[in-house]
C-alpha cells in the first residue's frame, strides 16, 4: 500500500473548481437548448431539406445530450472529490486525542436534466415570381424554402456552447497542480477521472463545432440557390419569356400566362441545374452530421462509469472506467533529448525541439502527441525510445 500524503484542502478547492464548471456548463446547455427551439424549423421542407434536417436533427439530439452529460460528470466529479477530501479529513482527526465528530457527507450538486428543443425540419421563405409558371417542368424539385437567417442562429448557438463548454473545462486546470503532488491510493484514478473528463468535454465542444459549420454551410447553400433561381427566373420575366407571370402580377392573375412548352423546358433546365446542386450538397452534409452524432454518443459511452460511481471515495481498483492517468515525465523526453520542456497548452505538457517540432503529452496513453512546428500532427510516439506507436491523425489538434 503506498504511503498516504494527502491535503483534505486540495481536494476541497479541486472539488469547487468542478462545481464550478458544472454552473457554467449547465448553464450553456440551457442557453443552447433555447436557442436552437428559437430558430427551429429551418432546414427546409424540399426534399434535400428533409434529408438535412433528419441527418442534422438526430446529431444536435446526441450532442446536446452528450454535453449534459459532460455538465453532470463536472458534478460528479465534485462530488467525488468532495467526499474524498471529507474522508481524509476524518481520517486525519480521528488520529488525534480526543479524536473531534467526524465531518458530515458534503452534500452533493443536482443532477441536470437533458433540455429540450424543436429540431430543424420546416421552412417558410417564399417561392420568387413566376415559380408557378415552370413547376410542371421541374420534375418534382421543390423550392428550397429552408431560412437562412435562423440556420445561422443554430450555427452561432452551437458555436458559443463550444466556447463555454471549454471554458467550463478550462476552470478546472488549477486543481490539478495540487491533486498529483498528492499521494493515496485512490488518487492515480481520481486523475485518471480528471483527465478523461477535460478530453470529453473539449471533445464534445469539438462537435458543437462541427454543427455550428454544418448549419452556416447549410444556411450558404440555400442562399445562394435562392439567389441563383430569382437571377433565372427575373431573367426569363425581364426578357419577356415568361411573358404571362408581369401581366399576371398586375391584373390579380387574370393576364394570360405565355410559357411554350420548349421555353419553361430550357428555364426548369438551369433551374433543376441549381437544385441538384442543393440535393448533392445535403447528401455531403448528411456524411458529416452522422458522423458528428455518432462521436457525441462514444463520448457519452465514455464517460456513464463516472456518472453511475457511487459519490464515497474513490477505488483504485474498481472505479475507473477505461480511463488511465501517466504523469508527464518532469524532465526531458529520453526518446528526443533535442526537445526542451516548454509552456503547458490546455494543461498539455509540452515540449518543442530545434525544428519547432512540438510535442504533447498524452496521460492517457503515456505517450507524446507530436506536431510539426505548424500544428500538423505527425503521429504518437513512445517517449524514451522515440519510436512511432500510432500514425498521424489529421483531425488532431495541439491542446486537445
Amino acid at each position: 500500500m503506498a504511503p498516504i500524503s494527502v491535503d483534505p484542502d486540495i481536494l476541497a478547492d479541486a472539488a469547487s473548481r468542478y462545481g464550478s464548471a458544472k454552473t457554467i456548463s449547465s448553464g450553456a446547455m440551457a442557453e443552447l437548448a433555447a436557442e436552437l427551439d428559437r430558430n427551429w424549423g429551418c432546414a427546409g421542407t424540399d426534399n434535400a431539406g428533409k434529408s438535412w434536417a433528419d441527418s442534422y436533427d438526430s446529431a444536435a439530439f446526441d450532442a446536446v445530450s452528450t454535453g449534459t452529460d459532460i455538465t453532470n460528470a463536472f458534478g460528479k466529479l465534485h462530488d467525488l472529490l468532495a467526499a474524498t477530501g471529507i474522508n481524509h479529513a476524518n481520517a486525519e482527526n480521528a488520529n488525534t486525542v480526543p479524536p473531534p465528530p467526524p465531518l458530515p457527507t458534503p452534500p452533493q450538486l443536482p443532477h441536470t436534466d437533458t433540455p429540450r428543443f424543436n429540431g430543424s425540419y420546416g421552412g417558410d421563405t417564399d417561392a420568387p415570381m413566376g415559380w408557378g409558371l415552370i413547376t410542371r417542368w421541374l420534375q418534382g424539385h421543390m423550392w428550397p424554402n429552408g431560412d437562412p437567417d435562423k440556420l445561422r442562429g443554430l450555427g452561432s448557438a452551437w458555436r458559443t456552447a463550444a466556447e463555454e463548454l471549454r471554458r467550463a473545462s478550462d476552470e478546472t486546470n488549477s486543481a490539478w497542480t495540487g491533486i498529483e503532488e498528492l499521494a493515496s491510493d485512490e488518487l492515480p484514478q481520481v486523475l485518471a477521472q480528471m483527465d478523461g473528463v477535460f478530453i470529453a468535454a473539449h471533445n464534445v465542444a469539438d462537435q458543437f463545432d462541427i454543427l455550428a459549420s454544418a448549419c452556416g454551410e447549410w444556411a450558404t447553400t440555400i442562399q445562394e440557390a435562392h439567389q441563383s433561381v430569382i437571377d433565372i427566373v427575373g431573367t426569363a420575366i425581364v426578357a419577356g419569356t415568361i411573358a404571362g407571370a408581369v401581366a399576371g402580377f398586375f391584373t390579380l392573375g387574370v393576364g394570360t400566362v405565355a410559357v411554350t412548352g420548349a421555353t419553361g423546358s430550357v428555364i426548369a433546365g438551369s433551374v433543376i441545374a441549381v437544385l441538384t446542386g442543393v440535393e448533392a450538397a445535403s447528401a455531403i452534409a448528411v456524411g458529416v452530421t452522422v458522423a458528428t452524432g455518432a462521436a457525441a454518443i462514444g463520448i457519452a459511452s465514455d464517460v456513464q462509469p463516472l456518472l453511475e460511481a457511487s459519490p464515497t471515495t474513490f477505488h483504485a481498483n474498481t472505479g475507473g472506467g477505461n480511463w488511465h492517468y501517466h504523469p508527464a515525465p518532469r524532465g526531458g523526453l529520453p526518446g528526443f533529448p533535442n526537445a526542451t520542456r516548454g509552456k503547458p497548452l490546455n494543461r498539455r505538457t509540452r515540449w518543442t525541439d530545434d525544428k519547432g517540432n512540438i510535442y504533447e503529452w498524452d496521460s492517457q496513453h503515456g505517450a507524446v502527441e507530436k506536431y510539426s512546428k505548424n500544428g500538423k500532427h505527425l503521429g504518437e510516439f513512445d517517449p524514451n525510445t522515440g519510436a512511432q506507436t500510432k500514425p498521424p491523425d489529421p483531425t488532431r489538434k495541439p491542446g486537445r
